[in-house]
């Protein structure tokens, strides 16, 4: 197929409403929670890469400290986010999930992880490996060192 024949507007679009649903099935269970989607991006980003500093966690979620400070503290205070010292930098410490957290993290993603096994299988792509493929090379754009992270 060669470029002219691709609709790239249409893609776009077709990306922009596909992020939408996406959102939405994780966005209704944060409600649930009585918790903001600052403090869902924290919880899913720290499940993903466990051990990150507050620093990094700023970089993953391009926040300013004043825009993480109080998600935080909140997610701190419920116990779903635990701080333990680097043993790197005594300066910085490490946040982790607790067991709670996790199972949070877990209820909120497995509708949207159900959601897409199943598109993956409708569109003859179960392993999705054509979908991470454009999106991880999407993804090398914010550089490589946390891509390579996610467990």
């Amino acid at each position: 197929m060669n470029q002219e024949a691709i609709n790239f507007d249409k893609n776009l679009a077709l990306f922009y409403f596909a992020y939408r649903a996406f959102s939405k099935t994780a966005d209704d269970l944060v409600e649930n929670y009585g918790i903001s989607k600052v403090h869902r991006r924290i919880l899913f980003f720290v499940a993903r890469m466990p051990g990150l500093t507050v620093n990094e966690l700023l970089t993953v979620l391009d926040i300013s400290k004043q825009a993480l400070n109080k998600p935080m503290q909140e997610l701190l205070q419920k116990e779903w986010l635990v701080t333990k010292p680097n043993e790197a930098d005594k300066r910085s410490k490490r946040i982790y999930l607790t067991a709670q957290g996790k199972n949070i993290d877990a209820q909120i993603s497995e509708a949207q992880k159900e959601k897409m096994k199943t598109i993956f299988q409708q569109t003859g792509d179960p392993t999705g490996e054509a979908w991470t493929n454009v999106m991880t090379e999407y993804a090398k754009e914010t550089g490589t060192d946390f891509i390579e992270r996610i467990t």
